[in-house]
């Protein structure tokens, strides 16, 4: 498993630019990562894993891989700096990459879509699709309803493993 000193050990990183560049081996000084796979995504192989740069650089600089995804907060893949990367999930990706951006609605986890309230509600494991809703009353209620119930769950699940 690759771990952040050999990450260091092998490749240096620029935070600002989101470059690696190789500082040993046979390719050193030369950029790594130069190849895209089909869905945009800049990836580098090391002894045999390929790795997508965004999750080296979340390596680089946090000491472990994301058990997530690695987001790219512009949308743009080719785009590793720091600043534009962030922690998320497979589904928030999805709905992020297909233009579904969420209008604020000021209730979290309701945003408005097509002239409907959608609740979302995350827990440690997944994610909840509630529902669409006519009002923001009714998101709203369903969504703390929801919450209520996902951590009774939760406590039921603690208490059976003690």
């Amino acid at each position: 498993m690759l771990t952040q000193r050999r990450l260091r050990e092998i490749m240096t990183y620029n935070t600002e630019t989101g470059a690696f560049l190789w500082i040993a081996g046979r390719r050193k000084d030369q950029p790594a990562g130069t190849a895209h796979d089909a869905r945009g995504f800049m990836k580098v192989k090391i002894k045999g894993v390929t790795y997508p740069l965004q999750r080296l650089a979340w390596l680089w600089m946090t000491g472990f891989l994301p058990p997530h995804d690695v987001e790219h907060i512009d949308g743009d893949r080719g785009n590793n700096a720091w600043s534009n990367l962030r922690a998320g999930t497979r589904t928030q990706g999805d709905v992020y990459s297909r233009g579904l951006v969420p209008q604020p609605t000021g209730v979290e986890g309701v945003w408005l879509y097509a002239g409907r309230f959608h609740v979302l509600v995350d827990t440690d494991v997944m994610r909840l699709n509630i529902g669409d809703f006519a009002t923001l009353e009714e998101a709203a209620s369903a969504r703390a309803h929801a919450i209520r119930k996902a951590r009774q769950k939760q406590r039921e699940r603690f208490e059976l493993a003690a």
